[in-house]
């Protein structure tokens, strides 16, 4: 997404399938803020440093845009914003996990922060966490036997 042209055709899809709050994990935006896009979308993003790696951010049409009541950056890996609703609050939470292979100190960094935010949404709103969260795929059920059962068998 560090090209003008990815953005573009992401935006193109948006509308094409009238989606209205995307989620967007590993967009390699420098910095943090908040970019207006053609047609009144906005792409919030978030990043710590100025290098094209990693980032999560949120990008949205004109009327979510409208009924953002806030967002916060809270690092490369994680962007919270809150909606307000006909008849809610709408918590989003956009995460970007490290990879299984990552050092076990970032990876409980990133769970105690991911936890950490969640923490202070109020029980009321409606939390959607998305993005990128990095979960194995394939029939090695050696890091979680209690959730991938035996019965489970990949179509060939």
């Amino acid at each position: 997404m560090s090209q003008l042209s990815k953005t573009e055709q992401v935006l193109r899809e948006m509308k094409q399938y009238n989606i209205d709050i995307l989620a967007l994990s590993e967009i390699r935006w420098k910095g943090v803020g908040q970019e207006t896009l053609d047609h009144g979308y906005v792409l919030l993003h978030s990043r710590e440093d100025n290098h094209h790696q990693a980032g999560v951010g949120l990008m949205m049409s004109p009327a979510a845009y409208r009924t953002m009541l806030k967002w916060t950056p809270i690092n490369k890996r994680i962007l919270f914003a809150r909606f307000a609703t006909t008849h809610t609050k709408l918590s989003v939470i956009v995460c970007y996990a490290p990879t299984n292979e990552a050092d076990d100190d970032v990876k409980d960094s990133f769970y105690e922060t991911l936890q950490a935010v969640t923490k202070d949404i109020p029980k009321h709103d409606v939390l959607c966490v998305v993005g990128d969260l990095n979960a194995k795929v394939g029939a090695d059920r050696k890091y979680c036997p209690e959730v991938l059962g035996p019965h489970w068998t990949w179509p060939d």
